[in-house]
């Protein structure tokens, strides 16, 4: 099957959760970030890597069952169908492999010889935000003539609010986590009541660190990840404004 890397990321990302979940526990783990809303709200944007949460069980055996996996020359020749000729994962010795993170890195070589970089990193910081049970997209399954499997995972409600955090709290803003939530603005489910919760203080950092983006990020930061066929709808300065303009009015706290 010929893949953009865009969806030999995902496929490979697709394919260790759905190893996981059979090798451990599933109500260990909550999906989320870019992932969880590509596998479950049908963002447009491919990730990288693949971020879960933690939420029992020893770091040992998180790290063993994840090399397991990773180092499984039956998950390698499944890898390979997608046109994956190769997984290089980095040295396990110098993996971070903590309390409170444990990231697993690897390389997808592609059989036309491009090597790119992707990781799975799972945190143990505690887990207060709401998530549930759900099958993943059936669409995403079926891109890749895969069965769809169930999967804990943060539901749109708890995802806005992870991400407007990010946005307002992050050492380094991404304007990934921008489009994030215009994503979710444009499923319905972005809107004041959303996100009355939130303290007024952090929707100001929010929207200030908004208003810091440039298009040259929006261009590095989300084009990059979306397919071709996305461009035309997404890849101009007018849905850039739009996007910007959308956040800045909703996270608009009341009183400002």
């Amino acid at each position: 099957m010929l893949l953009t890397h865009l969806r030999q990321r995902e496929i490979f990302h697709f394919l260790f959760l759905e190893r996981l979940l059979k090798i451990s526990d599933p109500r260990l783990f909550v999906l989320k970030g870019g992932v969880n809303l590509r596998f479950f709200y049908s963002s447009p944007r491919y990730s990288e890597d693949m971020d879960l949460d933690v939420l029992a069980g020893s770091v040992a055996s998180l790290k063993k069952n994840a090399y397991r996996i990773l180092e499984d020359p039956a998950f390698a020749r499944l890898l390979a169908t997608y046109g994956i000729t190769d997984l290089r994962i980095n040295d396990p010795a110098k993996a971070k492999q903590t309390l409170t993170t444990q990231r697993f890195r690897a390389h997808l070589v592609t059989a036309a010889g491009e090597t790119y970089p992707t990781k799975v990193e799972f945190s143990r910081r505690g887990v207060n935000d709401q998530y549930l049970t759900e099958t993943i997209n059936p669409e995403v399954a079926r891109r890749y003539r895969r069965l769809a499997f169930t999967c804990q995972h943060y539901p749109a409600s708890s995802a806005i609010l992870q991400k407007i955090a990010a946005l307002a709290n992050r050492s380094e803003i991404q304007v990934r986590d921008a489009f994030d939530l215009y994503v979710l603005w444009l499923g319905g489910h972005l809107h004041a009541g959303a996100i009355g919760s939130l303290p007024k203080a952090v929707r100001i950092r929010a929207q200030n660190n908004v208003l810091e983006f440039t298009y040259a990020d929006y261009q590095g930061q989300v084009l990059d990840y979306l397919e071709p066929a996305q461009l035309d709808r997404f890849a101009n300065e007018d849905c850039w404004n739009d996007i910007c303009e959308r956040l800045l009015t909703v996270l608009e706290a009341p009183g400002q």
